[in-house]
């Protein structure tokens, strides 16, 4: 009987574990609010315009990176602190991806080493256009 008690209270501590682990992912996620348009702000080695645009959900997507005049397109997700970017035509490239404050990221990995990106705010609302 001891023992059945025992296998009750550990599961019950694992179950508790569990929702206040999703819980936490969620509220992060949340801050993180990744969908929208990010521009760099510091690092890299040359001065081109780079910024990135994440459309979907909290945690996966489609984007778009502007490198100067280079465009690239393809699939975002994100798992834990690592952003995994798959180009269309091309393999996919992961990064740590750390949040600073609320509107500002940090990336780091291949080709964007140490790079801080902030959601670019603006008033214009894109509208559907009918076909």
């Amino acid at each position: 009987m001891f023992y059945f008690v025992l296998l009750g209270v550990a599961a019950l501590v694992v179950l508790r574990w569990t929702r206040a682990t999703r819980r936490a992912r969620g509220e992060w996620l949340r801050a993180l609010n990744l969908s929208g348009r990010w521009e760099r702000q510091s690092g890299g080695g040359n001065n081109a315009v780079r910024s990135l645009t994440f459309t979907g959900g909290l945690a996966a997507g489609r984007y778009e990176a502007k490198d100067g005049e280079t465009v690239c397109r393809g699939e975002w997700r994100l798992r834990g602190h690592t952003l995994t970017l798959t180009p269309a035509d091309g393999p996919a490239s992961e990064f740590d991806l750390r949040l600073f404050k609320p509107g500002e990221i940090g990336l780091d990995g291949p080709g964007r080493e140490r790079e801080t990106y902030r959601r670019s705010t603006d008033n214009v609302i894109p509208l559907r256009v009918r076909r």
